[in-house]
């Protein structure tokens, strides 16, 4: 196997993993954020730039998605699948933007950890792998479309936005194909920030002497979470609300 053809390989890899690596990788940040002595950055600042990737990421994800064509890989985690070459919207600034808002939304709960050294590793890692992922894609792409592709491709950058090259989506916005598709990364989002929080709660205040808070804390903002990922799964798979077309 050619050094290319291993490339796209390991990419078309990383590609139906996609979702639980970053999962891996925030599970090994809570423990380095229990052990870790190094100092760290105070908060204030770094907490208002962390959560404000992880809104633009969001954004940049619910704008993508609900201007989204018919028939492309989406959720899909098996292998690359596009009937249609997007070239519209936030596909016409940036080749990847769902690709940017991931890697956005993890560099942004990272920092939220205000380890220095651990941001540097995060940014390293999730802009490697979504490059490997990247470069499969492309080939799948180059594959598909041939000059339409290349055309495209020349024009617009892979992920750093340039919002001078915007051309308006034909496709009408879709609130729905947005809460239908995107209901888990916001779970998980506000999952991530009641244990991060909780973290830095608990250096203040000890969960052996205040148990009875975090107790509490957990029923409330754990229940709520939870309700909300619960009521979406029930609306998309017992009901047809959401049977509008991926």
């Amino acid at each position: 196997m050619s050094f290319n053809k291993s490339l796209e390989h390991l990419g078309n890899q990383l590609f139906k993993y996609r979702g639980f690596v970053p999962v891996i990788f925030a599970v090994g940040a809570f423990y380095i954020q229990l052990i870790d002595t190094t100092e760290r950055l105070s908060y204030g600042l770094v907490e208002e730039i962390a959560l404000f990737l992880v809104v633009l990421g969001h954004l940049i994800r619910a704008l993508t998605v609900g201007h989204r064509s018919m028939r492309t890989s989406g959720r899909n985690r098996s292998h690359q699948v596009a009937e249609v070459l997007n070239t519209k919207g936030m596909y016409s600034v940036v080749q990847h933007p769902l690709y940017l808002a991931n890697i956005l939304i993890w560099i942004g709960w990272t920092t939220l950890l205000c380890i220095p050294w651990l941001i540097v590793v995060a940014t390293f890692v999730f802009v490697v792998y979504y490059l490997f992922i990247i470069y499969a894609e492309e080939q799948f792409l180059r594959g598909k479309f041939g000059q339409d592709y290349e055309r495209w491709h020349r024009r617009t950058p892979r992920l750093i936005p340039n919002p001078f090259l915007y051309a308006s989506n034909s496709n009408d916005f879709s609130w729905r194909i947005v809460f239908k598709n995107e209901y888990p990364g916001w779970t998980a989002s506000m999952t991530i920030a009641l244990c991060i929080y909780s973290l830095l709660v608990n250096m203040s205040y000890p969960f052996s002497q205040f148990y009875q808070f975090y107790i509490k804390w957990w029923l409330l903002f754990g229940g709520g979470i939870a309700l909300f990922g619960l009521t979406f799964r029930y609306l998309k798979h017992r009901t047809k609300l959401f049977h509008e077309m991926d």
